[in-house]
């Protein structure tokens, strides 16, 4: 049993590491690139674009690029309202110049600010059946991008890391923490033209970016959940729990005046999913650096589903909100190490 002594030495160790990874300060142009870092344990630089409405239509892509000794990994799904969900299951293709998978390329026309989404070929319904698939969609920020270290709450990191047990294994897997992840709100604009029908999409919009070194067996269970109010807030909130470390969270609220507030704290993992693992209708209190507390109610309408690694389940939801009593939509991810909760 250590001492008290001891324990506070790793309390203060531990808020000097927190202090120094969570400092860095990159510019945008730096972050806006491809990041895919051979020396991490396990490599990974992975963006996202989700987008929906009031109408249900949505759509989302990603891609993980992980190196030469790992798949990369890939979404591009969508639901058209009347039509149901499409996909594309297959490998799209070789990794190209910058973000591009084959015929799936995302392209940056202002830095920080504006990126294009195109991709051309064949999606798969629910039906199973193949369709013709041309889209074209342009995401425009609404605010500067949101690095999550400047928000994270670095006592609560420290008091994660100190009060477990510190080993070569726990300082390894500790590398997954370090990653840099930035976010950023603001609308999906465009078509999809699917067997030759056009459908023009106005969607509300999120898209992130992160890179460092990212290990989905070692990821217990976390919630990430995004929107936007009718009374003009945004939101991007998670929390994470690892098998290796207690509950990490981070996230902000983008107020009406384009100010931005950190979240510091959110309702636990366990409350959320207490009457249902996956939850389809959970509150979910924010609790912000300024000293406000917001609330936000949502509801899962419909998800794509996702595995990493054969190990992690991921549920992209259609999602739609009460925050502090306005009506807002956006997406409401959930993960589970599929091991563990029985779902």
């Amino acid at each position: 049993m250590p001492s008290k002594s001891q324990k506070m030495l790793k309390k203060l160790l531990a808020r000097q590491m927190v202090k120094r990874t969570k400092s860095r300060q990159f510019p945008v142009e730096f972050l806006e690139q491809k990041h895919v870092d051979l020396s991490q344990p396990f490599p990974n630089d992975s963006s996202y674009f989700y987008g929906g409405d009031k109408e249900g239509n949505a759509f989302i892509t990603r891609m993980a690029l992980r190196g030469p000794d790992r798949p990369h990994e890939h979404w591009f799904d969508f639901k058209l309202n009347g039509l149901g969900f499409f996909g594309l299951h297959e490998d799209p293709g070789m990794e190209g110049e910058g973000f591009q998978l084959g015929n799936l390329k995302w392209e940056v026309i202002e830095i920080g600010k504006i990126w294009r989404i195109t991709y051309e070929g064949k999606v798969t319904g629910e039906d199973g059946k193949e369709h013709t698939c041309e889209t074209n969609l342009l995401f425009t920020g609404e605010h500067e991008v949101y690095d999550f270290a400047k928000s994270s709450d670095q006592r609560l990191i420290a008091d994660a890391i100190s009060a477990s047990k510190w080993t070569r294994s726990f300082f390894f897997n500790l590398k997954d923490t370090h990653q840099v992840h930035y976010e950023q709100t603001g609308s999906l604009i465009g078509y999809i033209i699917l067997d030759g029908i056009r459908h023009e999409m106005k969607l509300w919009g999120s898209r992130d970016h992160s890179f460092g070194s990212r290990n989905w067996t070692t990821w217990d269970r976390h919630y990430w959940i995004t929107g936007k109010s009718d009374t003009g807030y945004s939101w991007t909130v998670t929390t994470i729990r690892f098998d290796f470390l207690g509950r990490l969270t981070a996230g902000f609220v983008v107020e009406p005046d384009g100010k931005i507030d950190a979240i510091v704290d959110c309702t636990d993992l366990e409350t959320v999913s207490k009457e249902k693992t996956l939850p389809d209708h959970a509150v979910v209190e924010l609790k912000m650096r300024s000293g406000k507390t917001h609330t936000m109610e949502f509801f899962r309408n419909g998800h794509f589903p996702y595995i990493m690694d054969q190990k992690y389940l991921m549920f992209e939801a259609i999602g739609t909100y009460k925050f502090d009593n306005a009506d807002g939509l956006g997406m409401v991810e959930f993960g589970f190490h599929k091991d563990k909760y029985d779902l």
